[in-house]
């Protein structure tokens, strides 16, 4: 049992983004999957009428788009039992909307963020025991948090919305059932540091899934590439959580070098050389977030001061990630 009730029991919760640390296509092939919460970006119910600081167009968007998701979650009829849905209803004629820092389309949970917080809100069955939730119930969450989300993508694995209402880094096995995971200190030894670096534009998800299904898994059957990919996700996630760095770090090149050779169309043609100069030189080790496509890259630094370096020389817009560890 994981107890959450800090995060969850809050009378105005924020939402964290969440940073999907390895996994990102290859789950699609049968891998493992390492997903964040990250800080560095967050959402938070509000009322209009509030005396805050407001962005009155992008609080109306948001009003809007909850409107239809209620709508949705109403003519599903799938939800009523679970959600308070005339309080939802309600609360949106009394003017509430999300305020969010999460970037649309930048492989940081947006959408995600809307559903962990809806269902935070609205849920009509409190977290048994103080807070505290099983592994199972954390599947059932994954599985309600798939069909809310599907609203906005069509399909979705629960992942992001769960890991935001967690609010613990989530491993998640190659069936897609998620566990709390804690990430050793030890990592970050020898002034590594993680930064995301922003390409400069959004990323368009579906188009580049199928290009990658098209390559990886034509007709269903994994190619020896697709073999190859799972392996060192796999290696990465299981050698990151356990410890063993040395070994992380070489396999971490080699994952990078791989999306390098046989992923380019997912990565930004301005970022090709970048991504080059920078495995060669073992400075930043980058790898694609989320999609890919635009957005955000996340990139792995054995010296962050090093890295700094090159990111200024090469005028690299950059956030650090801040990983929490026991």
């Amino acid at each position: 049992m994981f107890n959450f009730a800090p995060q969850m029991n809050r009378y105005n919760p924020s939402y964290n983004a969440k940073l999907l640390l390895f996994g990102e296509y290859s789950i699609l092939l049968g891998s493992s999957a390492l997903s964040i919460p990250y800080s560095h970006f967050r959402a938070e119910f509000s009322f209009l009428h509030e005396d805050k600081y407001t962005d009155l167009k992008l609080a109306e968007e948001s009003r809007m788009f909850l409107t239809e998701l209620l709508h949705y979650l109403e003519k599903s009829g799938n939800y009523s039992e679970i959600l308070d849905l005339p309080r939802f209803s309600k609360e949106i004629e009394n003017g509430i909307y999300l305020e969010s820092t999460i970037p649309q389309s930048y492989g940081l949970g947006s959408s995600g963020a809307v559903v962990a917080a809806v269902y935070a809100r609205y849920r009509l069955k409190e977290t048994a025991n103080n807070g505290e939730i099983s592994e199972n119930e954390m599947e059932q969450l994954r599985r309600i948090f798939a069909n809310i989300e599907s609203f906005f993508h069509g399909t979705s694995s629960g992942i992001d919305p769960l890991t935001i209402y967690i609010s613990h880094p989530l491993l998640i096995d190659n069936k897609q059932k998620p566990s709390v995971v804690g990430i050793p200190r030890k990592w970050q030894s020898e002034n590594a540091a993680i930064f995301l670096i922003d390409t400069g534009g959004a990323s368009k998800t579906n188009p580049l899934v199928s290009i990658f299904l098209d390559n990886f898994a034509p007709n269903g059957c994994k190619t020896a590439a697709a073999n190859e990919y799972v392996a060192l996700t796999d290696q990465c996630i299981h050698q990151l959580l356990s410890g063993s760095i040395n070994d992380f770090w070489e396999s971490l090149n080699a994952l990078s070098a791989f999306q390098l050779r046989h992923m380019q169309k997912m990565i930004p043609e301005k970022m090709l050389k970048l991504w080059e100069k920078g495995l060669e030189s073992e400075k930043l080790i980058m790898k694609l977030c989320g999609s890919g496509g635009g957005g955000y890259l996340t990139a792995f630094a054995p010296d962050q001061n090093n890295a700094l370096q090159f990111m200024k020389e090469n005028e690299l817009q950059h956030i650090p990630v801040y990983i929490s560890t026991i």
